[in-house]
Protein backbone atom coordinates (compact mmCIF):
# COMPACT_ATOMS: atom_id res chain seq x y z
CA UNK A 1 0.00 0.00 0.00
CA UNK A 2 1.26 3.45 -0.88
CA UNK A 3 1.87 6.05 2.03
CA UNK A 4 3.73 7.71 3.44
CA UNK A 5 5.92 6.44 6.55
CA UNK A 6 3.93 8.28 9.23
CA UNK A 7 0.71 8.23 7.69
CA UNK A 8 -1.22 5.19 9.31
CA UNK A 9 0.65 6.19 12.79
CA UNK A 10 0.64 9.88 13.39
CA UNK A 11 -2.28 11.01 15.82
CA UNK A 12 -2.04 13.80 13.46
CA UNK A 13 -2.69 11.67 10.30
CA UNK A 14 -4.97 14.41 8.40
CA UNK A 15 -1.40 14.36 6.59
CA UNK A 16 -2.17 14.22 2.90
CA UNK A 17 -1.28 10.62 2.24
CA UNK A 18 -2.92 10.11 -1.02
CA UNK A 19 -0.74 8.83 -4.48
CA UNK A 20 -1.99 6.93 -7.30
CA UNK A 21 -0.91 3.07 -7.85
CA UNK A 22 0.91 3.54 -11.42
CA UNK A 23 3.22 6.11 -9.89
CA UNK A 24 6.84 5.67 -10.03
CA UNK A 25 8.58 4.31 -7.05
CA UNK A 26 9.04 7.37 -4.92
CA UNK A 27 11.32 8.22 -1.61
CA UNK A 28 11.86 11.39 -0.47
CA UNK A 29 12.31 13.41 3.10
CA UNK A 30 10.64 16.70 4.32
CA UNK A 31 12.91 18.09 6.87
CA UNK A 32 12.18 21.55 8.68
CA UNK A 33 15.21 23.36 10.11
CA UNK A 34 15.64 26.77 11.75
CA UNK A 35 18.77 28.95 11.70
CA UNK A 36 20.60 32.14 10.68
CA UNK A 37 21.40 30.77 7.36
CA UNK A 38 20.61 28.37 5.03
CA UNK A 39 20.99 24.72 5.13
CA UNK A 40 22.91 23.08 2.51
CA UNK A 41 21.66 22.03 -0.84
CA UNK A 42 19.76 23.88 -3.60
CA UNK A 43 17.90 27.07 -2.29
CA UNK A 44 15.18 27.75 -4.59
CA UNK A 45 13.67 30.94 -2.68
CA UNK A 46 11.11 31.93 -0.17
CA UNK A 47 13.08 34.58 1.22
CA UNK A 48 16.10 34.87 3.74
CA UNK A 49 17.04 34.91 7.34
CA UNK A 50 17.14 38.50 8.84
CA UNK A 51 18.57 36.98 11.12
CA UNK A 52 16.91 33.63 11.26
CA UNK A 53 14.23 31.77 9.14
CA UNK A 54 13.04 28.48 8.92
CA UNK A 55 13.24 26.62 6.34
CA UNK A 56 12.33 23.16 4.65
CA UNK A 57 14.23 20.33 2.52
CA UNK A 58 12.89 18.06 0.56
CA UNK A 59 15.98 15.11 -0.13
CA UNK A 60 14.98 12.57 -2.69
CA UNK A 61 16.30 9.15 -1.07
CA UNK A 62 14.87 7.34 -4.57
CA UNK A 63 17.38 5.69 -7.26
CA UNK A 64 15.95 8.24 -9.61
CA UNK A 65 15.27 11.54 -10.33
CA UNK A 66 12.07 12.76 -8.65
CA UNK A 67 10.29 15.33 -11.22
CA UNK A 68 7.27 17.68 -9.86
CA UNK A 69 6.49 21.00 -7.45
CA UNK A 70 7.52 21.62 -3.96
CA UNK A 71 5.59 23.91 -2.58
CA UNK A 72 4.71 25.73 0.80
CA UNK A 73 1.64 27.42 1.49
CA UNK A 74 2.20 29.93 4.55
CA UNK A 75 -0.15 32.63 4.83
CA UNK A 76 0.46 34.97 8.11
CA UNK A 77 -1.09 35.66 11.11
CA UNK A 78 0.25 39.61 10.40
CA UNK A 79 2.64 39.77 7.91
CA UNK A 80 1.46 38.28 4.55
CA UNK A 81 1.96 35.71 2.06
CA UNK A 82 5.27 33.58 2.26
CA UNK A 83 4.64 30.37 0.22
CA UNK A 84 6.33 29.51 -2.43
CA UNK A 85 6.10 27.46 -4.98
CA UNK A 86 9.48 25.84 -7.23
CA UNK A 87 6.87 25.11 -10.42
CA UNK A 88 7.70 22.03 -12.33
CA UNK A 89 11.81 20.55 -10.87
CA UNK A 90 13.85 17.86 -11.64
CA UNK A 91 15.59 16.28 -7.84
CA UNK A 92 17.88 13.97 -9.27
CA UNK A 93 18.66 11.26 -6.77
CA UNK A 94 20.53 12.40 -3.17
CA UNK A 95 19.95 16.00 -4.29
CA UNK A 96 18.50 18.73 -1.45
CA UNK A 97 16.00 21.49 -2.50
CA UNK A 98 15.54 24.22 -0.28
CA UNK A 99 12.90 26.72 0.40
CA UNK A 100 12.91 29.78 2.94
CA UNK A 101 10.00 30.66 4.99
CA UNK A 102 10.20 34.44 4.80
CA UNK A 103 12.65 36.48 6.64
CA UNK A 104 11.86 35.83 10.25
CA UNK A 105 9.11 33.02 10.06
CA UNK A 106 8.62 33.03 14.07
CA UNK A 107 8.16 36.84 14.34
CA UNK A 108 5.06 36.47 12.45
CA UNK A 109 2.14 35.46 14.50
CA UNK A 110 1.68 32.40 13.13
CA UNK A 111 0.55 30.34 9.78
CA UNK A 112 -2.43 29.25 10.78
CA UNK A 113 -3.88 25.85 13.31
CA UNK A 114 -1.49 23.57 11.97
CA UNK A 115 1.54 25.80 10.73
CA UNK A 116 3.41 26.07 7.30
CA UNK A 117 2.31 23.48 4.96
CA UNK A 118 4.83 21.32 2.79
CA UNK A 119 4.22 19.51 -0.30
CA UNK A 120 4.71 17.93 -3.40
CA UNK A 121 3.04 17.78 -6.50
CA UNK A 122 4.44 14.91 -8.93
CA UNK A 123 4.61 15.27 -12.83
CA UNK A 124 5.39 12.93 -15.63
CA UNK A 125 6.39 9.83 -13.83
CA UNK A 126 4.94 10.57 -10.97
CA UNK A 127 2.12 12.59 -12.02
CA UNK A 128 -1.37 12.72 -9.41
CA UNK A 129 1.59 12.21 -6.86
CA UNK A 130 0.11 14.77 -4.35
CA UNK A 131 1.69 14.31 -0.73
CA UNK A 132 2.37 16.95 2.19
CA UNK A 133 1.83 17.73 5.77
CA UNK A 134 2.03 20.75 8.24
CA UNK A 135 4.67 22.02 10.08
CA UNK A 136 2.84 20.85 13.67
CA UNK A 137 3.09 17.07 12.20
CA UNK A 138 6.71 17.00 11.36
CA UNK A 139 8.67 15.65 14.90
CA UNK A 140 12.13 15.32 15.61
CA UNK A 141 11.86 13.20 18.40
CA UNK A 142 13.82 15.92 20.62
CA UNK A 143 11.18 17.54 22.99
CA UNK A 144 11.36 20.57 24.77
CA UNK A 145 9.12 22.45 26.60
CA UNK A 146 7.08 25.44 24.66
CA UNK A 147 7.58 28.63 26.50
CA UNK A 148 4.28 29.95 25.78
CA UNK A 149 2.40 26.73 26.23
CA UNK A 150 4.40 25.23 29.08
CA UNK A 151 4.03 21.72 27.44
CA UNK A 152 6.44 19.70 25.78
CA UNK A 153 7.20 19.87 21.89
CA UNK A 154 9.25 18.99 19.22
CA UNK A 155 7.56 20.26 15.95
CA UNK A 156 6.51 23.29 14.73
CA UNK A 157 10.33 24.03 14.02
CA UNK A 158 9.40 26.93 11.22
CA UNK A 159 7.21 28.87 14.00
CA UNK A 160 10.38 29.13 16.44
CA UNK A 161 9.12 25.87 18.52
CA UNK A 162 6.09 26.97 19.75
CA UNK A 163 2.40 26.39 18.66
CA UNK A 164 0.79 29.56 19.44
CA UNK A 165 2.50 31.90 17.28
CA UNK A 166 4.99 33.83 19.78
CA UNK A 167 8.54 34.97 19.42
CA UNK A 168 10.48 32.30 21.19
CA UNK A 169 13.89 34.26 21.10
CA UNK A 170 16.33 33.68 18.68
CA UNK A 171 18.74 31.47 20.74
CA UNK A 172 15.71 28.97 21.45
CA UNK A 173 14.56 28.96 18.07
CA UNK A 174 18.10 28.04 15.92
CA UNK A 175 18.99 25.02 19.05
CA UNK A 176 15.69 22.85 17.87
CA UNK A 177 16.79 19.81 16.70
CA UNK A 178 15.19 19.35 13.01
CA UNK A 179 12.20 17.87 11.97
CA UNK A 180 11.33 15.04 9.73
CA UNK A 181 8.92 13.46 7.58
CA UNK A 182 9.70 10.63 4.45
CA UNK A 183 7.25 9.76 1.86
CA UNK A 184 7.76 6.21 0.14
CA UNK A 185 5.56 4.43 -2.03
CA UNK A 186 6.69 0.79 -0.40
CA UNK A 187 5.88 2.20 3.05
CA UNK A 188 8.82 1.35 5.87
CA UNK A 189 9.79 1.52 9.11
CA UNK A 190 8.74 4.64 11.17
CA UNK A 191 11.50 7.23 12.18
CA UNK A 192 12.68 7.49 15.39
CA UNK A 193 10.24 10.83 16.05
CA UNK A 194 7.31 8.93 15.50
CA UNK A 195 8.49 6.33 18.20
CA UNK A 196 8.93 8.87 20.41
CA UNK A 197 5.43 9.90 20.09
CA UNK A 198 4.24 6.68 20.49
CA UNK A 199 6.07 5.93 23.38
CA UNK A 200 6.49 8.62 25.54
CA UNK A 201 4.80 11.67 24.25
CA UNK A 202 1.89 10.96 22.27
CA UNK A 203 -0.87 12.10 25.24
CA UNK A 204 1.28 15.43 25.97
CA UNK A 205 1.74 16.36 22.14
CA UNK A 206 -1.43 15.91 21.41
CA UNK A 207 -2.72 18.33 24.15
CA UNK A 208 -0.55 20.48 22.32
CA UNK A 209 -2.00 20.35 18.93
CA UNK A 210 -5.44 20.06 19.95
CA UNK A 211 -4.96 23.76 20.97
CA UNK A 212 -4.83 24.79 17.27
CA UNK A 213 -8.25 23.31 16.12
CA UNK A 214 -9.21 22.33 12.53
CA UNK A 215 -6.07 20.11 11.17
CA UNK A 216 -6.33 19.28 7.40
CA UNK A 217 -5.35 18.71 4.42
CA UNK A 218 -5.00 21.40 1.47
CA UNK A 219 -5.57 20.64 -1.64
Amino acid sequence: MIKSTLCALSFAAAAACAAPAGAAAYNFTFTTHYDFSAPGGTFLGGGGPSPDTGFVELTNNGGSALTGAFFTTAVSACCGDMSFNSGDISIASGQTVVIAIGTESSNVGGFGPGGVFMGFAGSGAYAGLNVGDFDANVHSGVFRTDPFTGLPIDSWVLEGSTSSGGDTGDAFETTAADGHLTFSSGGGVPEPATWALMLGGFGLAGLALRRRKGLGVTA
